[in-house]
């Protein structure tokens, strides 16, 4: 679970998860900043971090550890549709181990969970915290 909390400057949020957290930030109308990555990029960061753990660790079982790996993925928003463009970056000496690890990151967590149909629905408010419900 991720919690996000607004910050006093417009626009910023600080979301937590656990031990871990970050800053996030959008300029609007002249409003704003880029004080941490816009929402968008978060879930183009999710994508990517996964696609690169999923490389790696299908090195791993290749036998290859401390690879040189990389993920670009850029979220492109259309009316009808949002695409995710992704691009595997690896060492020379990896491209022949390319269609072992295209074939591990396209099986990446994230991406299955993405390609899922999504809902969203408000959480059920446990005894005692928010206000009342009617």
């Amino acid at each position: 679970m991720v919690e996000a909390a607004a910050l006093p400057a417009p626009w910023q949020v600080r979301f937590q998860a656990g031990d871990n957290e970050g800053t996030a930030d959008t300029l609007k109308a002249g409003v704003g900043g880029s004080a941490g990555m816009r929402p968008h990029e978060l879930l183009e960061a999710s994508l990517a971090t996964c696609m690169t753990i999923s490389a790696r660790m299908a090195l791993a079982d290749l036998g290859i550890t401390d690879a040189e790996v990389r993920v670009r993925v850029h979220l492109e928003r259309e009316e009808s549709t949002t695409r995710f463009r992704y691009e595997l970056l690896l060492a020379p000496e990896l491209e022949a181990h390319r269609p072992a690890v295209e074939e591990r990151i396209a099986q990446s967590p994230v991406r299955s969970t993405l390609s899922k149909p999504l809902t969203f629905e408000p959480a059920t408010q446990a005894s005692g915290t928010g206000p009342p419900q009617p």
